[in-house]
């Protein structure tokens, strides 16, 4: 499958051997490895210090620090991966908090190189480091298909055709956007689009709206705006796939948004279950929806 294939097209990829989950932070990780564990496959939980939760210690995590990269190839090899998944969230490390082996070293032009490149510039740049050690880089629809989003309703509650409209309308902006890095999210009112993620995260971009909210700028009486959730166009779907969970649903109901529509097949949901109750709870609609997928269909 090309890097840049749809992740839930097609029956997923069998790797043969195990395969190692390198765990940034959040609750990501934590949801692919219970996934994978579901399908009766056991992953390689590799933890990196001081950026992955130290609960992943409940997992088996092996630890290391992120440049110890001759360390992680010999783990690799020694457990004869099949693959690996990157997974979480990634803060951009200081060389001061990288302590970095003599493998690590010999990457460490090409690491400080991909950074200034924005965040899909390291990303791809870290999938080479695997790949060109014959360890292939492998995206959580490949591993965990069932969470990525389905197309449709994903809750009681249906978007109006505005909201879909709106969609339609934002999904244009993120493409637009796509070439510089942006973000992945963004609010709207109706055809008006009243925020743009960047790099404070989809968690302060709702936060942003609650704001324009108070002061005014933003209607206060009444439920209004989506939220649209999606991949940026052209980047690579096996890594920093967008994801959502309960908590942003609630922080979308606090926000006073009206629901949130996420991209199909190409958007994460943490526990799929609780994120649609919690959206029910709330009076939200979450929607699965197909960049250009016809409005009527979507009904």
């Amino acid at each position: 499958m090309s890097p840049d294939g749809p992740p839930g097209a097609g029956a997923p990829s069998e790797p043969q051997g195990p395969v190692a989950l390198l765990c940034a932070g959040g609750a990501l990780p934590f949801a692919v490895a219970q996934a994978m564990r579901e399908a009766g496959r056991e992953p390689i939980i590799v933890a990196i210090k001081g950026i992955a939760d130290p609960m992943l210690d409940g997992l088996g995590a092996h630890w290391q620090s992120l440049g110890e990269l001759g360390k992680l190839f010999a783990l690799l090899r020694r457990r004869n991966c099949s693959g690996v998944v990157l997974i979480g969230a990634m803060n951009r490390p200081s060389l001061r908090s990288m302590r970095i082996d003599a493998v690590g070293w010999t990457f460490l032009f090409d690491f400080l190189r991909n950074i200034r490149r924005g965040d899909d510039g390291m990303l791809r740049g870290m999938m080479r480091w695997f790949e060109d050690r014959g360890f292939p880089v492998l995206g959580v629809g490949e591993v965990a298909p069932e969470l990525l989003s389905p197309e449709g309703r994903l809750g009681r509650h249906v978007p109006e055709a505005a909201a879909l409209q709106a969609a339609s309308r934002g999904f244009a902006c993120l493409d637009a956007l796509s070439p510089f890095d942006v973000g992945q999210a963004l609010v709207s009112f109706g055809e008006r689009i009243v925020a743009i993620e960047g790099a404070e995260g989809t968690d302060a971009l709702i936060e942003r709206v609650a704001e324009l909210r108070r002061q005014g700028r933003l209607p206060k009486a009444g439920r209004d705006g989506v939220l649209l959730k999606a991949a940026k166009l052209g980047q690579s779907l096996k890594v920093d796939l967008p994801t959502i969970g309960p908590r942003t649903i609630e922080r979308a109901a606090g926000a006073g948004l009206a629901g949130m529509i996420v991209e199909a097949q190409r958007v994460l949901i943490l526990d799929g279950q609780a994120t649609a109750a919690a959206a029910d709870a709330a009076g939200l609609f979450l929607f699965g929806l197909r960049r250009g997928q016809q409005l009527a269909a979507a009904r």
